[in-house]
């Protein structure tokens, strides 16, 4: 995957599939410690981006604190 949204549709799929699943077998649970690392990777690409290519926002940011949970 050599894109951000190349990345982020691979990440929609699986995201689905996990959803798909978790209706199929009626288990809430299901994949949510891999829904939860996907997740939490998408928000360090898109903050990653947002951070070498601020743009006007640049005066505005701060860096997202991240839980060790």
């Amino acid at each position: 995957m050599s894109t951000t949204k190349d990345r982020m549709d691979l990440c929609e799929a699986i995201l689905a599939l996990i959803e798909k699943n978790r209706i199929a077998t009626q288990d809430d649970t299901l994949g949510s410690d891999i829904e939860r690392v996907i997740i939490e990777s998408q928000f360090l690409d898109v903050e990653r981006e947002i951070l070498e290519n601020p743009g006007a926002i640049e005066p505005w940011l701060i860096r997202r604190r991240r839980s060790d949970a």
